[in-house]
């Protein structure tokens, strides 16, 4: 964890990003025998530690987690995370796992302790997806979204809650979520008036970085300079590190 921590800021310093967000999947580490204690301290030590950029760290928690991991995680949340940690994050496969509502606790907790909130909806998923978790959950930040282009309903709640839109082009083409880069509805929601960022989401998996993610926005959006500005001032307004 510590190795790949190190590595990715590098990658970040590289690319001149002036602050980063990495997702842990605790569950991950856990399971191949790590404790809380040692994944969370050695994780936000690795974190506090690195400078330009500045790295931040978020809790992912998976939809198909056992309950009992859930109880875990409220207990780690309940009783304060490390410093390096500044936000939570539902993620997994929404079509098979819909239901958010054992999740509730998690996020009040969150909020209650000043952290972030994000969820990962509407890739897979449907519109109603995304609804049910901005009723149940109430994030901040929405990752994917690809169903709320079209809704537009959707997008009237989402702009009022101020929530952002995290959005992977490169995951989305990786995963199938959308069957080529010309049918991506990023310039559709945009044109809704979103808040949207770019995000590597699965950097590991896809080998994808943040340059791919621009080159990719640059080619849906070919005279959309501002627009792509737009999208970086979005991230750091929405970042849950007061920047």
């Amino acid at each position: 964890l510590r190795e790949f921590l190190l590595e990715l800021h590098e990658e970040q310093r590289e690319e001149k990003i002036q602050y980063v967000e990495v997702r842990i999947a605790a569950r991950r580490f856990i399971a191949d025998g790590a404790t809380w204690a040692e994944l969370l301290i050695v994780a936000s030590n690795t974190a506090m530690l690195l400078d330009d950029p500045q790295m931040r760290l978020i809790l992912l928690v998976n939809r198909d987690s056992p309950l009992q991991f859930v109880t875990e995680c409220e207990e780690m949340i309940a009783n304060g995370l490390p410093a390096a940690f500044v936000g939570i994050d539902l993620a997994g496969d929404e079509v098979r796992f819909p239901d958010v509502k054992v999740f509730e606790k998690c996020f009040d907790l969150a909020r209650s302790a000043s952290l972030g909130t994000t969820v990962h909806c509407g890739e897979f998923g449907d519109a109603r997806n995304v609804w049910d978790a901005l009723d149940q959950l109430g994030p901040d930040r929405i990752s994917h979204g690809l169903a709320v282009a079209g809704e537009r309903a959707l997008a009237e709640r989402l702009i009022r809650d101020d929530v952002l839109i995290e959005m992977s082009i490169s995951s989305n083409l990786a995963l199938g979520a959308v069957k080529s880069l010309a049918e991506h509805p990023l310039p559709r929601l945009i044109e809704a008036g979103l808040d949207i960022s770019l995000n590597t989401d699965i950097p590991v998996e896809t080998g994808a970085n943040f340059a791919a993610e621009m080159r990719f926005a640059k080619e849906l959006l070919p005279d959309g300079e501002e627009l792509i500005l737009a999208m970086a001032e979005a991230a750091r307004r929405h970042a849950f590190c007061r920047l």
